[in-house]
């Protein structure tokens, strides 16, 4: 199976995914939220991957590994002075 195509759906909220056999996974955003129950730190980190990165999104999510990215990745942003 070959990804053809991946981009977020702002109608939907939904990152979709079609592969060349047809078949189709289309993945809640807001689901996944409710799944992990970012801080708003991480959930920054999660929309920003989500409307720029939506394949990296997919991947994490998959993998399991989209909670530690974003409070991995929400920890290195601070504000200047």
């Amino acid at each position: 199976m070959k990804l053809i195509h991946c981009e977020f759906n702002i109608d939907t909220a939904s990152v979709e995914l079609r592969f060349d056999d047809g078949t189709e996974i289309s993945i809640y955003t807001p689901g996944v939220d409710d799944e992990i129950c970012p801080t708003i730190p991480m959930q920054t980190e999660i929309d920003w991957l989500i409307y720029n990165e939506p394949l990296t999104y997919a991947r994490l999510v998959f993998s399991g590994e989209l909670e530690q990215y974003a409070r991995d990745m929400a920890g290195t942003h601070q504000l200047e002075d």
